[in-house]
């Protein structure tokens, strides 16, 4: 009997070992894709600055000397720096996002009203409507869930038809034990559930695994502003908090963003 199991073993003991080497490949690839990303925007800075004062330094000495074709092609210059600094900054960022930071007992209220207040300018001129209720305490890095709450309703605040007064409601809720198994997530252990819902322009449903995806821009280059950088970063430190991040949305009806948080990390 015991030899009829023995093959079986094997074969379970060589698929686990496959596994484990797999996993470790996937994590090496990982660490140095992030590494290569790190370099190549670190070392992109310094000549994109030069780009920077050289265009300042013809607006500021030949503006009045130049004719409108060669004003339009400076404002150009200036227009696809400013764009290039964004998204070399965003891919910093994203490759800075480690699981080796501090987390702390935040106040998620306190990080959310640090939030609108940075947004107030923009707040003010969509003269937005924010709705927010009672949100929890969890162990997190302030700094990363602070910027993951400014991405989504910065997001929700943009993605707005012309002329639509921009509405978000953020509401927060604990998991419940059938929740937390439809989420394959530790029935013994406590999450948060908080919620982001807008009426902006939305998205098709089966677009809502690609948002996430960096460089993923749904709605082109020029209709909204933008990197497509945001929601990727998002997920990268909702993954790193042990969380889960997604969306659902309808194409003109609004989008409706989903964090789950554990109340503790481990």
């Amino acid at each position: 009997m015991n030899t009829e199991k023995a093959p079986y073993e094997e074969t379970i003991v060589h698929l686990e070992n496959l596994l484990r080497k797999k996993s470790s490949d996937f994590a090496r690839l990982q660490r140095e894709k992030e590494d290569f990303i790190y370099i190549a925007s670190h070392d992109l800075k310094a000549p994109l600055r030069k780009l920077s004062a050289f265009s300042e330094l013809l607006s500021q000495k030949s503006r009045d000397r130049l004719d409108e074709d060669s004003l339009s092609y400076l404002h150009r210059i200036e227009t696809t720096v400013a764009g290039m600094q964004s998204l070399i900054d965003g891919l910093s960022n994203l490759s800075e996002i480690s699981a080796n930071v501090d987390f702390t007992k935040c106040d998620l209220n306190l990080l959310m009203n640090e939030v609108l207040k940075e947004l107030q300018e923009i707040i003010e001129e969509k003269k937005a409507m924010i709705s927010i209720s009672e949100l929890p305490q969890v162990e997190a890095n302030s700094q990363q869930i602070k910027k993951v709450f400014k991405n989504i309703i910065l997001n929700s605040l943009r993605f707005q038809p012309a002329g639509q007064t921009a509405q978000v409601v953020v509401d927060s809720s604990i998991l419940s034990m059938a929740e937390k198994a439809d989420h394959d997530l530790p029935i013994e252990n406590t999450y948060y559930q908080i919620k982001f819902a807008d009426n902006g322009i939305g998205f098709k449903p089966e677009e809502a695994v690609q948002i996430f995806e960096p460089f993923k821009r749904l709605h082109g280059k020029s209709a909204y502003p933008g990197n497509g950088l945001g929601l990727a970063i998002c997920k990268k430190i909702v993954d790193v908090h042990q969380g889960i991040f997604y969306a659902n949305g309808r194409e003109n009806t609004g989008s409706l963003f989903v964090l789950i948080l554990p109340q503790i990390h481990e």
